[in-house]
């Protein structure tokens, strides 16, 4: 058994919260391990777009500034938008949120994955990273953990974090249980040409199989976000280029026009998954690890980096009190701070997903009504505006 150092905080996942917690945690002063499978691509502006791209919006963006990430991610290829158009196909109702309303020079920014992670790669100075690192096995004690790797390294740390995604090794191994559901949907991105040109906004329509949704990337071209019923997804699937953006555009309501050209595609499925506790003595989840939310309203990249940040806050006020990082005092100070909030975002997804699937046609004129009604109420608009861009009251220093 190869024995590490102690560490204060031994996260595991090094995708883009893992990543961003271990840079946030090492430049808080703590000593960190990073415990990550497989070393991240690095970015390469000149390849095709990351099918995985994330709406950055304003509050977490903060964190990625206070933290020294977001100068370099804002020099590559990253697209702000500034409004985001909503509109139900079976209704006449749309709503239109854009910056202005909230005093803000955007909503926003698409941003590709792996240049987020690639980014905080690159700052995990501060960080030992056991990579390839695969955890076999855990075991919490009064005063530390322990995490085994599969070659036998041994790390001991006042806390383990996990981060590493729905299907979190941590999170099993600590007995957490966990609600949730399939929606029976799949998720279809790509990068998509349009005949007219994005005008940096957002633009999703409601279908009764689920919502379609342009996100504005830096070359002209948008970030297809099509959720669909398993059905209809595999049968997207079997169409060559030609058709699939042919059943786009009519899906889109032709709003950019006819869809031209997708490169590279694929579906992702999509489910329901919340934890039931976030903390226990010594362990803490954040991120995907912790929550997965039906990906509609773009914000579980946005909630796991709030997560990063309520955490340090909770942890530097423990070593304040002279405590170490794994007392559960101040690791449930994390907890409150952040379950409520990720749990009326999951209820808030979870209903419009059912309230968009039904053919019911009162539940038809019902949403279409509250489209309308949200666009007409300046204060509901405000607050829709306020919740999607990710100003949430905290006092965490990250977020100031």
């Amino acid at each position: 058994m190869k024995q590490a150092a102690r560490y204060d905080a031994a996260i595991v996942g090094g995708g883009m919260v893992g990543a961003v917690a271990a840079v946030a945690l090492s430049q808080a002063g703590f000593e960190v391990a990073l415990v990550e499978a497989k070393a991240p691509t690095p970015f390469d502006a000149n390849a095709e777009y990351d099918l995985r791209q994330s709406a950055i919006a304003p509050g977490p963006r903060r964190l990625l500034d206070n933290l020294g990430l977001w100068e370099r991610i804002a020099g590559e290829r990253i697209c702000a938008f500034t409004g985001m158009k909503v509109w139900d196909a079976g209704h006449h109702a749309e709503l239109f949120l854009e910056n202005t309303a909230i005093g803000l020079p955007e909503l926003g920014h698409i941003v590709e994955n792996g240049l987020v992670v690639d980014t905080a790669w690159q700052a995990l100075d501060q960080v030992d990273v056991f990579c390839p690192g695969m955890l076999a096995g855990l075991t919490v004690e009064d005063d530390k953990t322990r995490l085994r790797l599969a070659d036998e390294t041994e790390i001991t740390a006042a806390l383990v974090i996990g981060a590493e995604g729905a299907n979190s090794a941590v999170r099993e191994a600590a007995g957490i249980d966990t609600t949730g559901w399939s929606y029976h949907q799949r998720c279809t991105v790509g990068a998509v040409s349009t005949e007219r040109h994005h005008r940096h906004i957002a633009w999703q329509r409601f279908t009764e199989t689920g919502p379609v949704a342009f996100l504005p990337l830096a070359d002209g071209r948008c970030s297809l976000a099509w959720h669909a019923d398993d059905a209809l997804a595999a049968e997207l699937a079997e169409l060559d280029e030609e058709a699939f953006c042919a059943r786009l555009s009519e899906a889109s309501d032709y709003v950019l026009g006819h869809v031209t050209r997708i490169d590279t595609r694929a579906a992702f499925p999509l489910k329901l998954m919340h934890a039931e506790r976030y903390v226990q003595p010594r362990v803490a989840l954040i991120g995907d690890a912790a929550h997965v939310l039906h990906p509609m309203a773009g914000q579980g990249v946005n909630l796991g980096l709030l997560d990063v940040a309520e955490l340090v806050h909770a942890l530097e006020a423990g070593r304040e009190a002279g405590v170490d990082a794994g007392a559960l005092t101040y690791l449930k100070r994390y907890q409150r701070a952040r379950m409520a909030d990720n749990m009326a975002m999951l209820a808030a997804t979870d209903g419009l997903k059912r309230l968009y699937g039904s053919s019911n046609k009162l539940l038809r004129e019902l949403r279409g009504w509250a489209i309308t009604g949200a666009a007409t109420l300046a204060p509901v608009r405000r607050l829709m505006l306020q919740q999607a861009v990710g100003f949430s009251g905290s006092h965490a220093r990250l977020l100031r």
